[in-house]
């Protein structure tokens, strides 16, 4: 039997009256951990010069903004939606880079504002060109292979649509000499999880590059970065990581006499560890001999969809009604609470089509059960009302036994607010 998951920030005696404050099941995430992973990102090893953009997609939340803003981060996003929240969090537009499946309307007042673009299609720089023509444009480029934790978190290769092929430079480059646009950066992102070698790999296609256009400022290897989450994961050196790839930089800055310097865009290594959802357990039901022991909580899908969809195991952690930890180990499954096959905490490994049951310190109904590694696509990538269970609520602990509320729980009348009546 493998190790019993333990709780990552919050002590166990704070979860009763977390949920005796805000209800279950609630996000809460915590300030020094935020800081602590922004910390050492940014002291990353770097060549001439390291700018982190936080990944807007991740978490949303305005006091998740704010607080990177007050740490020095600058912002990456995924629509025009998340520019505009990042800019009603009060933070500079010109702390804004859009990397966009979608440029939908009002992308381009957004940019007059001071939002940097990076076009990831030869569309999207024609359209960029034809707006802006003599303007500084980023790329994000596809240079043809990738990795992820899984096959649907890898976003390099002739399976992505993400960015601009990298067959079609050469267009890309008649575009932008067309609109006398500068090339200032150049963007890749591979997959989220991605290998640590795959993405230094990732850096020599994107020197060979920086070498042709002599206009190239910055280097933005995206996000995706790997973390030490459960107990069996290995720990990853990001600083290693860095210190190689200031080396390669060094070596272009004495072959060309140019300074690159380095963008990176975490996400998941930013939030998720200091994140947790607190559940409570509502049921508990076994299916027989040979079968399982189910553990049925008031949380699931409408929190967290990565067990479900990706096969994604999170650290899972029981405890007492009375805020106590049991020593007695039991394997159970965890299913959440949509009516629906397939809501589970629990899946085998990567495999979105079976179960694998985990061991959990013992709980009975009333009894609460904390998911880790929720800070980050999670509340952001729900499943949200389904089953038309209300968007939970989600705090900031601000010091030990001190929570601010930054999200209510939604009400019906809230859900419910956009239907237009209508009688037939």
């Amino acid at each position: 039997m493998s190790a019993v998951e333990t709780l990552k920030f919050l002590p166990p005696d704070e979860i009763p009256a977390i949920a005796a404050s805000f209800g279950t099941p609630c996000f809460v995430y915590d300030l020094a951990s935020l800081e602590q992973r922004y910390r050492y990102f940014a002291s990353i090893p770097h060549a001439f010069g390291l700018k982190i953009r936080y990944s807007v997609k991740a978490n949303p939340n305005r006091a998740i903004l704010r607080a990177f803003d007050r740490f020095g981060a600058d912002f990456d996003v995924s629509s025009v939606w998340e520019a505009r929240r990042v800019i009603a969090a009060g933070i500079p537009t010109s702390k804004i880079l859009m990397t966009a499946q979608e440029t939908s309307a009002g992308w381009e007042d957004i940019c007059r504002q001071g939002m940097h673009f990076d076009a990831g299609s030869l569309t999207q720089l024609e359209n960029y060109g034809r707006a802006f023509p003599g303007a500084e444009v980023s790329l994000r480029i596809n240079p043809g292979f990738g990795s992820g934790l899984v096959r649907k978190l890898t976003s390099g290769g002739n399976h992505s649509s993400f960015g601009l092929w990298v067959g079609h430079i050469e267009q890309a480059l008649a575009t932008a000499l067309r609109f006398d646009l500068k090339i200032v950066r150049l963007h890749f992102h591979i997959g989220s999880g991605h290998e640590s070698t795959v993405l230094e790999d990732t850096v020599g296609l994107a020197l060979q590059l920086c070498a042709r256009l002599p206009s190239v400022e910055a280097l933005n290897l995206g996000g995706g970065y790997r973390i030490a989450a459960l107990q069996t994961d290995p720990p990853y050196d990001h600083h290693a990581m860095g210190e190689r790839i200031a080396a390669r930089l060094h070596d272009f800055a004495a072959r060309h006499s140019r300074q690159l310097k380095l963008e990176l865009e975490p996400g998941t290594a930013l939030v998720s560890l200091a994140g947790s959802i607190v559940t409570r357990i509502v049921d508990k039901v076994d299916t027989g001999d040979g079968g399982y022991c189910f553990l049925k909580i008031d949380g699931g899908l409408t929190e967290l969809m990565r067990p479900s969809y990706y096969g994604a195991l999170h650290p899972l952690a029981t405890v007492r009604a009375d805020g106590t930890l049991s020593a007695e180990v039991e394997e159970v499954i965890v299913s959440g609470h949509c009516c629906i096959a397939g809501d589970t905490l629990t899946p085998m490994p990567g495999n979105t089509e079976d179960i694998k049951a985990q061991p959990l310190a013992a709980a009975t109904v009333g009894d609460f059960l904390v998911v880790e590694r929720a800070g980050g696509y999670a509340a952001s990538m729900s499943v949200k009302n389904f089953n038309s269970y209300p968007e939970a609520s989600e705090v900031l602990r601000t010091a030990p036994g001190k929570f601010a509320l930054i999200r209510s729980r939604q009400t019906l009348d809230q859900m419910t607010q956009n239907e237009v009546d209508f009688s037939l």
